[in-house]
Order: structure tokens, then sequence, then C-alpha cells
């Protein structure tokens, strides 16, 4: 009797050393990868608002940034600072994610538009195909329009930088 008091005790600390292992080695959500990588990248149903060229301009062409963002995130401002040092350097494409249009004017307008082409995912279309996790999300495609690296959280500058050097982009 005493041992069937004593076994659902010993099940529960059992299952809750498990979960606890599981959970204290689960990989870092920041290097997930994303079964697209090294594929081309899909087609993308967005609202085109500004830009000096279309994204189907650059597929096959030249390399780019996609970045997912939104007006309403966080880490997303503290993002903006990277994107808007390597603006001149490098085409990135921004997506609004879930946002409108004049909150999204406004940050750009508050903080800076790094943005070479402004796009905006409303209903998060574009974020299901890609499998974003949430923002902010940065794609970086190489110039055949494959998706060669995938940032989940906030870029700085270091990783930026280490990003570039390991896909050898200047």
């Amino acid at each position: 009797m005493k041992y069937i008091k004593l076994s659902p005790i010993i099940l529960f600390l059992i299952l809750f050393y498990f979960l606890f292992w599981k959970i204290k080695n689960i990989q870092n959500t920041k290097e997930l990868q994303s079964v697209l990588l090294n594929q081309d990248l899909p087609k993308l149903e967005l609202e085109f608002v500004d830009g000096k060229f279309t994204l189907g301009s650059l597929l096959g062409k030249k390399a780019f940034i996609i970045n997912f963002f939104a007006s309403w995130c966080a880490p997303c401002r503290v993002e903006h600072e990277v994107l808007e040092k390597y603006s001149k350097d490098q085409i990135i494409i921004g997506i609004a994610y879930k946002d409108d249009i004049s909150s999204v004017k406004r940050f750009l307008n508050e903080l800076g538009d790094p943005y070479d082409v402004l796009m905006l995912d409303p209903k998060g279309r574009a974020a299901i195909d890609l499998g974003l996790y949430g923002v902010p999300e940065t794609y970086f495609i190489d110039s055949k329009g494959k998706i060669k690296y995938r940032q989940v959280g906030p870029l700085t500058v270091k990783k930026f930088e280490n990003i570039l050097k390991s896909l050898k982009v200047n």
C-alpha cells in the first residue's frame, strides 16, 4: 500500500527530470535551421509599397537580404540600427509583418529607412511560406535566388559581419 502511494510521486519526479533535461538541452532558436536553406526563395505574395526595384527583378541577378520586421516589435527597434549601418553596401528588402502602412511609415521616419524595397505582409501569408518564427527574422538570399542563411531574432553588428564572411559576401 505504501508503494502505491509513492509510485505517482516517483513517476512525477522521473517525468519532471526528463522534461527539464530536454528543455535544458534544446537548441538555441537563433540557430534553428530552415528546411528552405539552399532552396529557391518561394514566390511570395506581398503588397508592394515602394522601392527602387521589385523583388522579382533581383532573383537570379544579385544577392540580397529579406528582413521581416514590425513597428510594434521592440527587438526590431534594436536591430534597426544594424540594418541602417549595412544598407549602403547591401540590398535589403523590408517586409512589414502583420502591420499597417501608416505605423510602418512612422517607424521608418523615426528610425530611418534602410530598405531598398518595402513590402507589406498584413495577413502573414509570406511569413508562413518561409516558416517565420517571429519578428525580427532575416534571410540572406544569393544571386541565384537561393536562401543561404536564416537569422531568427535581432541581428547584431558582429553576427551580421560573421554571416557575410561565411557567405563570402562583400
